[in-house]
């Protein structure tokens, strides 16, 4: 049986999705950028991606965390997105789920939150030994 009130609950949250906001890449940095920030700024990165694909790749920067994307909206992981003080960018394999969780995290009000834009794939064409 379909729950149309969840149904009526995801309308409204993927209604922001168009192809006109999606084209402004409102949330998203690319590789370079990403690149310069670690070197050159207090971020913070969230990579949420499931712990299998963590342990292919994960991240080893000072200040990064994994939070999965299904615990993402967990009360005490938004609470310390929130009390995180830099800016924040959220990373995964391709950069889809990225996208979607930035986009989420900025619609409940955390504003300075980033997606790589291609996620993981994107960012190791970047690296230079």
């Amino acid at each position: 049986m379909i729950d149309f009130k969840e149904v009526e609950i995801l309308n409204q949250m993927f209604s922001n999705f168009t192809e006109e906001f999606l084209a402004k890449k409102p949330c998203q940095i690319d590789a370079e950028t990403f690149l310069k920030w670690i070197e050159n700024e207090d971020i913070l990165v969230v990579d949420i991606k499931t712990k299998k694909e963590v342990l292919i790749v994960g991240f080893t920067h000072t200040n990064s965390i994994h939070i999965p994307m299904h615990e993402l909206f967990q009360k005490e992981n938004i609470e310390k997105l929130a009390n995180a003080n830099k800016k924040i960018v959220t990373v995964c394999r391709s950069g889809q789920r990225s996208l979607v969780a930035t986009a989420f995290l900025q619609r409940i009000g955390i504003k300075e939150v980033f997606s790589l834009q291609g996620g993981i794939i994107e960012l190791v064409q970047h690296i230079k030994p």
